[in-house]
């Protein structure tokens, strides 16, 4: 069906003030301020309907549909020695102010279109005509050999606000080939992305940043996200952020991106961390490894790395060449702990009239386990039976007014504490637990103080407890920590106290 109002007949070609071709139930396509000529065509705007005709699509079942519809596509290739007398006979130039798509009465897009021929190519200009303003340009030549559009000198460009990125630019130029069935795009090295500020997730905000981008796209037409491919390459240059109320600072190397049979699989050859603050600091962190996950399960995936250490306390802790499978919690890891240095420890975690020297070593078994939460992301840590030992001798002195006080209204403790003022141990070891935020610590210290009774040996028990989750905030609220960390912090010991 074919109606029109307002159409005329001039110097310049056809025109109508309204166009409206239709195919009942089906699709309908209307052009306002439409102009025709052997040269050129324009219209304000063009508006495309597309509706699918849910009589036509009951049948015995829905696999005979997909099938049938496959098997139709098959066999209407597009035939391009068609091609170069189409653009012959088309019109040189084609301008569109507005071109809005409707699936189902619902707006998919809305772009301003400019095309104009060459010979046997075309030059394609695209943009939205929405507030996240995207650009499109390329050069397209007629393959007739392989059957295809090749791209040339094509330019993508957009903002990424729609993702929670604020003042960002993504700059893709690219080249390509568009055949009836198939797409295919490479980026150049020029390919760059670069934002302010990301709000990725209400857990993790990231800073400004800047990085280059290296991409290889291929995917089926129609599309099909089930056989999607694509290969990136992300060079991330001193990337900092937040992630819950840890700190990290300075984040730099490469991303690799893989998506192919409805999976995705992110890994870096080697990833350089400044600092991750969550009231104790881990710097120089190191990270080799991956992250494999179905896009129907993008939490329970596999995580593998080949290098996994930080520095902490003038020491080291790091996690030996291993893998973890998400989806079969629990898991666990083993984490390694090389020379930290008592007195840093205690420099960090004060306590009046309390000094010491000392390196230790460790081991934690750390498991992993599903958080008794809605989020299908959430995790818990447990750590049972950690070990903690000193690899040489040290010593601890404590004390302090409360302590003198407690020794006089004791006098049976006198002696223990005359011993702590100047504690020389020649042995100090320990276990650690970890659960619900508590963390246990059962320390054994084997030493003497030459200055009390002939520095007879003595041997120490001490039990500690702490709420991890408190001490590390009161932490990070000593600190000069970044106005968003600590924000972050006092809504949680707000939501907390009024629980």
């Amino acid at each position: 069906m074919v109606d029109w109002h307002g159409a005329s007949l001039g110097f310049e070609g056809l025109t109508f003030d309204e166009l409206t071709v239709s195919k009942q139930s089906q699709i309908s396509i209307t052009a306002k301020n439409l102009l025709i000529s052997w040269s050129y065509l324009s219209a304000n705007n063009l508006d495309i309907h597309w509706q699918v005709n849910q009589s036509e699509t009951v049948v015995d079942s829905v696999e005979n549909v997909v099938d049938t519809a496959t098997d139709n596509l098959n066999q209407s290739d597009l035939d391009l020695s068609l091609i170069p007398t189409i653009i012959y006979w088309s019109p040189k130039t084609i301008h569109i102010d507005t071109l809005r798509f409707y699936e189902q009465d619902k707006k998919q897009f809305d772009l301003k279109v400019d095309i104009s021929k060459q010979q046997e190519a075309i030059q394609l200009n695209v943009a939205t005509n929405t507030q996240e303003i995207a650009q499109l340009s390329a050069t397209l030549l007629v393959n007739q050999t392989a059957s295809r559009f090749d791209i040339q000198n094509g330019l993508f460009k957009t903002s990424l606000k729609p993702f929670g990125l604020e003042n960002s630019n993504l700059t893709l130029p690219f080249t390509g080939w568009v055949s009836a069935h198939q797409l295919a795009l490479t980026t150049s090295d020029n390919a760059s992305i670069s934002f302010d500020k990301a709000n990725i997730s209400d857990d993790l905000l990231l800073g400004s940043g800047t990085g280059h981008l290296n991409m290889q796209l291929q995917s089926k037409i129609p599309f099909d996200s089930n056989k999607l491919s694509v290969t990136a390459m992300l060079t991330v240059n001193k990337l900092n952020g937040i992630y819950k109320s840890s700190e990290i600072k300075s984040v730099t190397g490469d991303v690799n991106i893989i998506v192919k049979d409805n999976r995705f699989t992110i890994s870096t050859p080697a990833l350089n961390v400044q600092e991750v603050n969550m009231g104790i600091a881990f710097e120089k962190l190191k990270l080799a490894g991956s992250y494999s996950a179905s896009f129907k399960a993008p939490s329970k995936g596999i995580v593998t790395w080949k290098k996994l250490q930080a520095d902490i306390f003038s020491g080291s802790v790091f996690i030996e060449p291993s893998k973890l499978n998400l989806a079969k919690l629990p898991q666990q890891l083993n984490l390694k702990i090389k020379q930290i240095q008592l007195k840093d420890i205690l420099a960090k975690y004060p306590t009046e009239g309390l000094a010491g020297d000392g390196t230790i070593d460790g081991f934690l078994p750390i498991t992993l386990l599903k958080a008794k939460t809605k989020s299908e992301a959430a995790f818990e840590l447990t750590i049972k039976n950690g070990q903690l030992t000193t690899i040489n001798q040290g010593y601890l002195q404590f004390e302090n007014s409360a302590l003198k006080n407690y020794a006089q209204s004791n006098p049976n403790m006198k002696i223990l504490t005359d011993i702590i003022k100047n504690f020389h141990y020649t042995k100090l070891q320990g276990t650690v637990d970890y659960a619900n935020d508590i963390a246990k610590l059962k320390l054994n210290i084997q030493g003497s103080n030459l200055d009390v009774e002939n520095g007879k040996a003595v041997n120490l028990n001490i039990n500690l407890e702490e709420n991890m989750a408190k001490l590390l905030m009161s932490l990070q609220l000593s600190d000069q920590i970044s106005e968003p960390v600590r924000k972050r912090i006092q809504a949680r010991l707000k939501k907390e106290a009024s629980k």
